[in-house]
């Protein structure tokens, strides 16, 4: 009987284990809200995401002028936050006409974004990258320096 109440007891939750159940129950409740259901797609956006700052941070680290900057970082992740917004929009655009076409669209755009950005910060940090890639990033830094607009 005594090991019959030690079981029981054992399923019964302590106090950090009911305010971490909480914490991800609501944290999960508020993703699916905002992005619906969570796919590849959004997954692949928050490593790329996530692959960006880090390498970010790297290439700021390794570029002899630059200095690290915490005002910096805070900008790039406010812009990680304006750019999840921005699907968050997408979803609910997709709500309203009733399909799944604009968020898996802004989705894979803002991949493709993350994707140069990494590759770009990998770039800076000594890895070689293919010429033909390594010149498209200089033409589109020249571009975001107020440079020629087009190829």
């Amino acid at each position: 009987m005594n090991e019959v109440t030690a079981v029981l007891q054992s399923m019964i939750p302590c106090r950090t284990e009911v305010a971490w159940g909480g914490i991800t129950g609501v944290a999960g409740t508020m993703v699916t809200f905002l992005f619906g259901a969570w796919n590849d797609a959004l997954t692949a956006l928050a490593m790329f995401m996530l692959i960006d700052y880090i390498t970010g941070v790297m290439a700021a680290y390794m570029k002899p002028r630059a200095k690290l900057s915490s005002k910096r970082g805070l900008r790039g992740i406010v812009k990680k936050l304006a750019l999840i917004t921005f699907v968050v929009f997408a979803h609910y655009l997709d709500l309203a006409i009733g399909q799944n076409i604009f968020c898996l669209l802004v989705t894979y755009a803002l991949l493709g974004n993350e994707g140069l950005s990494i590759t770009e910060n990998l770039s800076h940090c000594g890895v070689p990258i293919p010429a033909s890639v390594k010149n498209k990033l200089e033409q589109l830094a020249h571009e975001k320096e107020g440079g020629s607009r087009g190829a």
